[in-house]
C-alpha cells in the first residue's frame, strides 16, 4: 500500500535546500507542528525544461487523529513559498491508497488556487498547472496505481475491448427513437443543403 505524500514545485530556487527548510519551519511553527525533512527528489526531465524543481516533505506513516497536519495548511505553505522565493509554488499532497489528492497553486501577490477530491482529477490539474503531461506526474508518485488509473482512463482495459469486439444487441427503436432519428435526418438534409449553397 502506498503511503501519501507531500511534494512541492518550485520555479527556478536553484538548490536552496536551506531556505526551504526555513520557510517550512516557520510555517511548521506558526501551526504548531514539528518540522518534517524534506529533500529535492530526482526531478524528471519534463518537469525541469518546464522550469521546476522538486521537493518531497516526509510525511508521518502513523499520527494521531486528531493531531494537525502539514498537508491541511497547504495553501499557507504554499503561499509562503511563493512569497519567500519571489516565484510560483505548487504544493501536491496525494494519498493514492485513498484515492484523494489535493493541489494548490500561489504567486508573489496573488491569491492561491486549491483543487482537493479524487486523486485522478487533481493530478490532471496538477499537470495544468505545471505545464506537464499528466504521466510524468504519476511516475513522479509511483509507476502502478497512478499508471493503472491513467490506462483506465483512457481505454478501460481489456474487458472493454473484448466488449468492443462483440457489441451488444441494440434495443428495438420505440416511436420516441423513431422520432429522434426522423429528426436528425432532416436536419442532415438541410445542413447538406445550406453547405452545398454556401460552395456555390
Amino acid at each position: 500500500m502506498s503511503h501519501p505524500r507531500l511534494i512541492l514545485f518550485l520555479s527556478d530556487v536553484e538548490g536552496n535546500l536551506t531556505a526551504l527548510r526555513q520557510t517550512l519551519r516557520r510555517i511548521c511553527e506558526e501551526i504548531g507542528q514539528p518540522t518534517p525533512e524534506v529533500k529535492w527528489t530526482q526531478s524528471h526531465s519534463a518537469l525541469a525544461d518546464a522550469g521546476w524543481h522538486v521537493a518531497e516533505v516526509t510525511v508521518p506513516t502513523a499520527r494521531k487523529p486528531r493531531e494537525g497536519h502539514l498537508e491541511e495548511h497547504l495553501e499557507k505553505l504554499t503561499q509562503a513559498l511563493a512569497q519567500d522565493f519571489r516565484d510560483r509554488a505548487v504544493g501536491l499532497y496525494a494519498d493514492r491508497g485513498n484515492s484523494y489528492a489535493r493541489v494548490c497553486v500561489g504567486g508573489p501577490g496573488r491569491p492561491s488556487k486549491t483543487l482537493e477530491g479524487e486523486f485522478l482529477d487533481v493530478l490532471r490539474q496538477s499537470a495544468k498547472w505545471l505545464e506537464v503531461e499528466t504521466t510524468v506526474l504519476a511516475r513522479l508518485l509511483g509507476n502502478n496505481p497512478a499508471r493503472n488509473l491513467l490506462a483506465a482512463a483512457v481505454d478501460f482495459g481489456e474487458d472493454a475491448q473484448a466488449a468492443a469486439e462483440q457489441p451488444p444487441q441494440p434495443p428495438e427503436p420505440d416511436e420516441e427513437d423513431r422520432f429522434v432519428d426522423a429528426k436528425l435526418s432532416e436536419a442532415r438534409a438541410l445542413m447538406e443543403r445550406y453547405l452545398t449553397s454556401t460552395r456555390k
